[in-house]
């Protein structure tokens, strides 16, 4: 499984599920950023910077970020077992996977960072 739990508990429907419900939490949050950007009167720094301090929408604009991180681990693992399989070099499979899972982490850090400092 995408998110390194055992062998055993495999289960493509629940990733299946995780995917679509991270992916109608991302597609929610982009309709209430829109929302709150449309309903402004005049956009101004002051008016954004009220919208992304809001303490409400950190949090939620975090929950979302790890969603999406935690889908991005899922797809990472469904395109390297695909593909990564077909490559003759020994190691590239389990290198691939450590690849995209550390640039996920570095993208949420990123995104946290973002959101919070």
């Amino acid at each position: 499984m995408g998110l390194g739990l055992a062998r055993d508990s495999r289960s493509g429907t629940r990733e299946w599920i995780f995917q679509r419900v991270s992916n109608a939490a991302i597609i929610l949050w982009g309709v209430v950023y829109l929302g709150l950007i449309l309903s402004q009167a005049e956009v101004t720094y002051d008016s954004w910077v009220a919208i992304h301090n809001a303490t409400w929408f950190k949090l939620f604009s975090t929950l979302v970020l790890v969603l999406a991180m935690m889908n991005s681990v899922i797809a990472g693992w469904q395109i390297g077992t695909d593909y990564t399989q077909k490559v003759p070099v020994a190691g590239f499979e389990s290198a691939y996977h450590f690849f995209y899972k550390v640039v996920t982490l570095c993208y949420l850090l990123l995104g946290l960072t973002i959101l919070w400092f």
